[in-house]
């Protein structure tokens, strides 16, 4: 609960700071996400929401959250990135490259056995992970985009997952 309330304060000050600056947006997305870690693998959907700026007339830095999966309130997954876009503007939209790293907070149950007993085990980690992706931002109006995307991660204790995503981007100004 408190990555939530952390991204919406970090979002609203965004926002809000988003006249003064220059070339800045916000992103949210669905994604499909496969997903690995050395106790389960599964396909599930994904969303994130991010926060960037246009550092250099190619570049934008971008920072947000991604939820990786969340089912049988056991099983939870998310992540905080921060990443590098390097981008080629055209007429009809940007075609960028990500490269990033993330905070992953993996929240596992399993079965376990011991000595025949069949108990509820729980492992709970921060893993650190690289992110690489490539998409195109599509314009669709004056100051809004529809991002297509494809994201890999990958990381410590065999965390890996591939994303696929669609996603709205509003450009401030």
């Amino acid at each position: 609960m408190n990555r939530y309330l952390w991204m919406l304060g970090a979002i609203a000050l965004g926002i809000s700071q988003a006249n003064a600056a220059p070339k800045t947006y916000g992103l949210a997305t669905v994604a499909y996400n496969d997903f690995e870690t050395s106790t389960t693998s599964e396909s599930k959907f994904a969303y994130s929401l991010a926060f960037g700026k246009q550092i250099h007339r190619q570049w934008y830095a971008e920072a947000g959250y991604i939820s990786l999966f969340d089912y049988a309130k056991e099983n939870k997954g998310d992540a905080l990135y921060l990443a590098l876009l390097g981008k080629a503007s055209g007429g009809t939209g940007e075609l960028f490259y990500k490269l990033g790293i993330a905070k992953v907070d993996v929240d596992l149950s399993s079965e376990c056995s011991d000595a025949g007993v069949v108990t509820q085990c729980r492992a709970s980690e921060s893993i650190a992970a690289g992110i690489a992706g490539l998409g195109f931002d599509y314009y669709v109006g004056v100051r809004s985009m529809i991002r297509l995307e494809y994201v890999h991660m990958t990381g410590e204790d065999s965390f890996s997952t591939n994303m696929v995503n669609v996603g709205f981007r509003y450009n401030f100004n």
